[in-house]
């Protein structure tokens, strides 16, 4: 019940920062949750926020050697409720995105891609 409150009561803090229909561009980075860490994986991603529809593109930009490099513009699609987020990336081999919506905009969670786990985190950078 108390988490059931919090998910509502975030909810209505993204809407009251941001309201039902907004958009943002992120600097987005993942890196394996298991095993090497190394140096993340980085992009940037463009969203727009529609009464809980997300829709936009994601654009690697890598430090370091990327299955999304030199590709044009990925996809994105998904859905937010009650502070959560899922996003899937329309990649080779699947990307997929669960996570939280904070107040300010950011995105933490999980992706999954190819199969794989990874720690994800988009920070607005930003916001018309």
């Amino acid at each position: 019940m108390i988490a059931a409150f919090r998910a509502f009561a975030m909810t209505l803090a993204v809407l009251t920062v941001h309201g039902p229909v907004w958009s943002a561009t992120y600097v987005a980075a993942y890196q394996p949750t298991f095993g090497t860490q190394g140096v993340p994986y980085s992009g940037t991603m463009k969203l727009k926020f529609n009464h809980g529809i997300v829709s936009g593109t994601y654009v690697s930009e890598p430090v370091r050697p990327d299955p999304l490099r030199n590709r044009p513009p990925v996809q994105v699609s998904g859905g937010v409720s009650h502070g959560q987020i899922t996003l899937t990336l329309n990649a080779p081999g699947g990307f997929t995105v669960r996570g939280t919506l904070a107040e300010d905009g950011e995105i933490s969670g999980t992706a999954t891609v190819r199969g794989s786990f990874y720690n994800f985190l988009a920070r607005v950078k930003s916001s018309p």
